[in-house]
């Protein structure tokens, strides 16, 4: 028992005093380099729990898979993003070509409120709100649907009218930097909080509820000829559950980078 205590002495001494050298102390010199290869305790038991949580999850059998993209859509994820996008043009010919730009951002956890079950999902109901951007190339302005994917049902919020390009651009730069198309030509170089006050001093359109049930059924068809239905729906849900699970993954590998 004594050896095993001044082992552990001499081995704090060691780093104590390795970086200096007081008379009557003699040490042997360590190069900077050997010094920082030394990790704490902590640092180790962290570094080995987020392994195992690694290896964990690369067996685990109830992954989310990857969603297949619907046809004619391109989508957009930059890592360590909670923000996704997907852009599609529809059109044979500029005079009735249109750009379609959907913006969604993963729904924050409310950690009080749900927990994740064996299975992986939630015990929460899940939605996923996003907003999908339509401009005529022939057109000034646009016009921007807000949107609820829940229950696999897609569930129109709003619908705001832009009359010109500018307005587009605030309000897809209210949404967070993001990626640049056509819809929106300056997207990306105005300050978040200068879009957002600009995006809330604007009309957000009536409550749909209160709408003529003819027209709100031709709104819905209008989506539903551009490939935003249900169906759609289901696939955002899909990519949301995908896209959070390749996040933490990502989450996890940085916080052992940091341990190691």
């Amino acid at each position: 028992m004594r050896r095993v205590v001044a082992s552990r002495k001499a081995i704090c001494e060691y780093r104590l005093y390795s970086q200096v050298s007081p008379q009557g102390y003699p040490v042997t010199a360590v190069t900077p380099q050997q010094i920082r290869r030394v990790p704490f305790y902590r640092h180790r038991k962290l570094y080995d729990l987020t392994t195992r949580e690694l290896s964990e999850e690369a067996i685990r059998d109830f992954l989310p898979p990857k969603p297949a993209v619907p046809a004619g859509w391109s989508m957009e994820h930059k890592i360590g993003s909670c923000r996704f996008d997907l852009t599609k043009t529809m059109g044979a010919d500029d005079s009735a070509r249109e750009d379609l730009h959907v913006v969604a951002l993963m729904e924050p956890k409310k950690y009080e409120q749900t927990y994740r079950m064996d299975n992986g999902e939630r015990n929460g109901e899940e939605y996923l709100v996003f907003n999908l951007f339509i401009k005529k190339h022939q057109h000034s302005g646009g016009v921007e649907f807000g949107l609820t994917s829940i229950d696999m049902e897609l569930v129109m919020d709003s619908l705001v009218v832009h009359s010109t390009d500018r307005e587009m651009d605030y309000s897809i730069g209210a949404l967070g930097p993001g990626k640049t198309t056509s819809v929106g030509t300056s997207f990306g170089q105005k300050l978040n909080i200068e879009c957002r006050r600009c995006r809330d001093y604007r009309y957000r359109g009536p409550m749909l509820n209160e709408l003529d049930d003819d027209l709100t059924d031709e709104i819905l068809d209008y989506l539903d000829e551009r490939g935003v239905n249900n169906g759609f729906a289901e696939y955002m849900m899909a990519q949301a559950h995908f896209l959070e699970q390749e996040e933490y993954l990502n989450w996890l590998r940085l916080l052992k980078q940091f341990a190691t």
